[in-house]
């Protein structure tokens, strides 16, 4: 998805968006805070250094940080 969005493509996306992911049976809810406590950080923290040092981290770990980051906003 490119960086820069028109208003009218943000239109297009489900009103409940969060929750249809949420609710995914592919959704594992936790995985991501469990990953921060290994690494003795909040989940906060943990996003801005997986988002901040991408190559130190797998696809997944970065696609939830980034997850978390548009679910913040």
């Amino acid at each position: 998805m490119p960086f820069a969005q028109s208003a009218n493509s943000m239109d297009m996306r489900p009103k409940r968006w969060i929750q249809e992911v949420v609710e995914s049976p592919s959704f594992h809810k936790g995985a991501f805070t469990a990953k921060a406590k290994r690494h003795g950080m909040t989940t906060v923290d943990f996003m801005r250094k997986v988002l901040g040092h991408p190559d130190e981290y797998d696809v997944h770990t970065r696609r939830q940080a980034q997850f978390m980051k548009n679910v913040m906003h």
